[in-house]
């Protein structure tokens, strides 16, 4: 493994505490820890640091460690004050230069020995290969290299502890630091510990202190210092290291993203049920985003195709009246009421750009096939002569456009409902269909009439369906026969009018030059183009609305992260203060939680997707095989599939933010003694 070269050996201590004073706040009052303590600690020495309880011992040695930093004096350690080191400054003092060993082992119960070993080594950047490696010869050398896969559940406590050293000489620090490192062994158990570290000074040149109240521990140590009530009382020196060789510290990177990752998932899995819940919680919210937009745009993609499908882009639609609105028609500007009469046909043909012009009508009519009886809508098929303009016939699903003036097109739903369930629509192909007409009123984009009864009877018309067509719940009259109709909805004594027109322009750059010549005409125009507009913005603030509501159930289940992230935050207080211990940065407990969040969001964002999906399609096939609907009523671009990762792995993200940054603020110290 490759190391940076050792600096040379100063004159210098390896350690050197100046007048140093530590005071805490509790209370209400002020606790002086620490009070003008001084002493330097030459390098390869192995000290014990003696006292009772409460005494400055763990204090001093949080301090000499980077875990906290004094309320005056100085903490010098290979020749940088420690207090002029920043945060991250102290957290890479703490990865490369010192080793920690604790009282209550302070493994991380879900990572084997050999992963809680490395941990100082993937905080360093090192590779994954090398981490391993020198994990498992560090746990043969305290002697458990077939420990190395169990965790520390199945481990004793002197093996726990042997864990614990080997971690703290993972990334071959000069300076090994231990709390009370045999309180919770053994006696046999704890002499093996106190012999191990003892030989780290002596064989390796480390400098190593040991914080304990055992006095057995006093005739092995190089040096006892012996501390009370804050301050020390004495320095009982026994042997000074003769130029020891001071190993030098590992080279050392940060931690990468990836491995960040890998600990969150880790994390994760091992406290599965509660990742499950709080994941179902972001899965549920963008499930019905996903749905509802989805819904949103399948109507909207079969409105489109629908209206596109009534005639070509270049059709402009003529209402004789102004002031109307409706789903299809943008509102026009209020005007009175013109006529549209054969004298305004002939006046629109003659306008510079005008391909043709044909009556815009509905007939609303009462149909019977064999014992079914239906209502259909009728609308006018173009003039013949017209029938070479691109688009202008309705698209046929079956069969033909009849060139006879009895020759007619239905819907495929029409058509399923009048051959019954068990039929093929396209059975009706040939047949007959009786047809009474009740009403007339306009086409499509030609609103703005009453609908009109006949004046006089109109007798049973026997038509035959010559082919169906996609769009739906419509049928379709040939021209002629429709036009011959119009005369009988004229009330006696007043000439003909008609209450639409369709104007087909000679291509697009005319139609709203032509349109702008009818309005000036009188009357009121609507064209394709701005029936699509229309359509699209009506659907947009639907998509939107219908978003928000998933919107609203992804910010409840970003709350729910939040509490969840900040009880986890509660409960992984030693396992942050491990983390900060052995090196970690605050950016790095900071990324390890939002990881855990955005992981959490994410896969919630994929469960989401293919449960909103799910439902879409079950719904879009109840409804195609229960109401004939034609297209999907559901659609899932791939932009929606996009989003809804997004904003499930965003809204987990935000929620996390606030726990991140308690979890990355909190003092080690603090957090390793709030277990």
């Amino acid at each position: 493994m490759s190391k940076n070269p050792a600096p040379p050996i100063p004159s210098d201590p390896v350690i050197s505490l100046q007048d140093v004073e530590k005071r805490y706040h509790r209370g209400g009052e002020d606790v002086h820890a620490l009070n003008g303590v001084t002493f330097d600690i030459p390098a390869g020495q192995f000290v014990v640091i003696l006292g009772p309880s409460g005494g400055g011992k763990s204090t001093l040695l949080h301090l000499m460690g980077g875990m906290d930093r004094p309320s005056h004096g100085s903490v010098v350690v290979l020749g940088r004050n420690l207090e002029s080191l920043t945060s991250d400054g102290l957290a890479a003092y703490r990865r490369r230069d010192v080793g920690f060993v604790f009282q209550s082992f302070h493994l991380l119960p879900g990572l084997t020995a050999e992963e809680n070993v490395a941990l100082p080594l993937l905080l360093a950047g090192t590779p994954l290969k090398e981490r391993q490696s020198r994990a498992n010869a560090l746990l043969a050398r305290v002697g458990l290299a077939d420990r190395a896969h169990h965790k520390p559940g199945q481990l004793s406590g002197g093996q726990a502890q042997r864990v614990a050293v080997a971690r703290a000489l993972a990334a071959d620090p000069p300076i090994i630091l231990a709390d009370e490192p045999t309180g919770n062994l053994d006696s046999k158990s704890g002499q093996e510990i106190i012999e191990l570290l003892r030989s780290l000074a002596h064989q390796d040149g480390r400098t190593v202190i040991v914080v304990t109240h055992n006095e057995e521990f006093a005739p092995l140590a190089d040096r006892v210092l012996r501390v009370r009530d804050g301050q020390l009382i004495k320095d009982d020196v026994k042997r000074v290291p003769e130029s020891p060789e001071r190993p030098g510290p590992l080279s050392t990177r940060h931690v990468s993203f990836f491995a960040l990752v890998r600990m969150a998932w880790s994390a994760i899995t091992r406290r599965i049920g509660r990742g499950i819940l709080t994941g179902l919680g972001i899965a549920i919210g963008v499930a019905a985003m996903v749905l509802f937009i989805g819904l949103g745009s399948g109507l909207e993609a079969g409105v489109v195709k629908n209206v596109t499908a009534l005639g070509p882009l270049t059709t402009v639609n003529v209402s004789p009246s102004g002031g109307h609105s409706s789903p299809f028609q943008p509102a026009v500007s209020q005007g009175p009421v013109k006529p549209i009469t054969p004298a305004t046909i002939q006046a629109i043909r003659k306008i510079p750009g005008v391909r043709g012009v044909y009556l815009n009508l509905t007939y609303f009519t009462n149909a019977r096939f064999q014992n079914r009886n239906t209502t259909i809508d009728f609308l006018l098929l173009p003039p013949p002569s017209l029938w070479n303009v691109p688009s202008i016939l309705p698209t046929l699903a079956a069969g033909r456009v009849g060139s006879g003036d009895q020759d007619i097109l239905l819907s495929k739903t029409i058509a399923q409902a009048l051959v019954g369930p068990g039929h093929a629509p396209r059975t009706i192909l040939g047949r007959h269909l009786t047809v009474t007409v009740q009403a007339m009123t306009a086409g499509l984009f030609s609103g703005g009439q009453s609908i009109s009864p006949p004046t006089k009877r109109i007798p049973p018309l026997t038509l035959t369906i010559t082919g169906l067509v996609s769009t739906a719940g419509v049928g379709y009259l040939a021209y002629p026969l429709g036009a011959r109709l119009t005369p009988d909805f004229v009330p006696p004594g007043q000439g003909q009018t008609y209450p639409g027109l369709t104007v087909i322009t000679a291509n697009l750059n005319q139609v709203t030059p032509v349109a702008n010549a009818i309005q000036k005409m009188g009357y009121s125009t609507t064209t394709l183009q701005q029936a699509l507009g229309t359509i699209e913005k009506s659907f947009s603030v639907i998509e939107t609305a219908l978003g928000a509501i998933g919107g609203i159930a992804l910010v409840v289940a970003g709350l729910m992260i939040g509490v969840v992230m900040s009880m986890a935050v509660l409960e992984r207080r030693r396992e942050i203060g491990v983390l900060k211990a052995v090196g970690a940065r605050r950016r790095d407990v900071s990324r390890l939680f939002l990881s855990e969040a955005g992981i959490i969001g994410f896969t919630g964002g994929v469960v989401g997707v293919l449960l909103g999906a799910g439902v879409g399609h079950i719904i879009d096939f109840a409804l195609r095989h229960t109401t004939a609907q034609l297209g999907p009523i559901f659609v899932l671009p791939v932009w929606l599939i996009g989003l809804g990762l997004a904003f499930g792995t965003g809204v987990s993200v935000i929620a996390g933010a606030i726990p991140a940054s308690h979890a990355a603020g909190l003092n080690p110290v603090d957090a390793l003694r709030d277990e």
